[in-house]
């Protein structure tokens, strides 16, 4: 019996690559750190740190440079620059013959905007309004729909870039990591969301951006897998014992 368990075991260990661990418990952390916040939502003191944040990202950040960087990154992350966007890359995407990543990109930004839109309706938490630096939206606060988006959205556009253009794969990374927190922190700074909010829209973001990523880059047989991670301390710690 318990050889059979460990033979059943095993087998899913080869089929299991250490990336596709790595991105599940990502996404199990990301899902994880979301709720903590969800349900930290109502507390006091958890509205004190989140306005206590917010003053002092708008004390220290404050200027004309400012509002303009802010009021860009805000653009760049809205509905109105993002599908377009999308729809760019995904031609692009089908012109080089990967309809796998246009769908999965497509697919991916609906689910991520419709999920946004149902969380703000079930948390109904109220905008900041602490200083106006531009209107306040009408809609809910808690997740960040920007912030959301950015992970959960942007974030697979670079992926598919990345699966397009492998060459200027760094490149595309970095400017991809700076966006999505230009994008997150325009938004306390413009003083339209918390920044729990914005906290919560990026941990939001990571489960549909790993499962995207999985789906785009698919496996290659070369990829190290969970049994090899296993066998190596194994290996490792058996050369310890036998050295002591």
């Amino acid at each position: 019996m318990k050889l059979a368990l460990r033979l059943r075991l095993l087998r899913w260990a080869k089929a299991l690559t250490l990336r596709t661990f790595v991105f599940m418990l990502l996404a199990v952390l990301a899902s994880g750190g979301f709720l903590a916040i969800a349900r930290a939502l109502k507390r006091p003191a958890f509205d004190k740190a989140d306005a206590a944040i917010e003053l002092f990202i708008h004390h220290h950040m404050d200027s004309p440079i400012g509002d303009v960087w802010a009021k860009t990154a805000s653009f760049i992350g809205s509905n109105y620059f993002l599908w377009p966007m999308i729809a760019l890359v995904c031609t692009l995407a089908v012109l080089r013959r990967n309809r796998v990543a246009a769908v999965v990109l497509f697919v991916d930004a609906v689910f991520v905007i419709g999920v946004d839109q149902l969380l703000k309706i079930m948390f109904q938490r109220e905008r900041p309004q602490l200083f106006d630096k531009i209107a306040l939206p009408h809609d809910y606060s808690f997740p960040s729909g920007h912030s959301m988006s950015a992970m959960g959205v942007w974030g697979v556009i670079a992926a598919v870039l990345v699966c397009l253009y492998p060459s200027v794969k760094r490149e595309i990374v970095a400017l991809a990591a700076l966006l999505i927190l230009s994008i997150g922190l325009s938004r306390i700074y413009l003083g339209v969301h918390w920044p729990f909010d914005v906290a919560g829209g990026f941990l939001g973001g990571i489960p549909p951006l790993v499962a995207s990523v999985h789906l785009i880059h698919r496996r290659k047989k070369h990829d190290a897998n969970v049994a090899d991670l296993v066998e190596a301390v194994e290996a490792k710690t058996e050369a310890k014992a036998q050295a002591k």
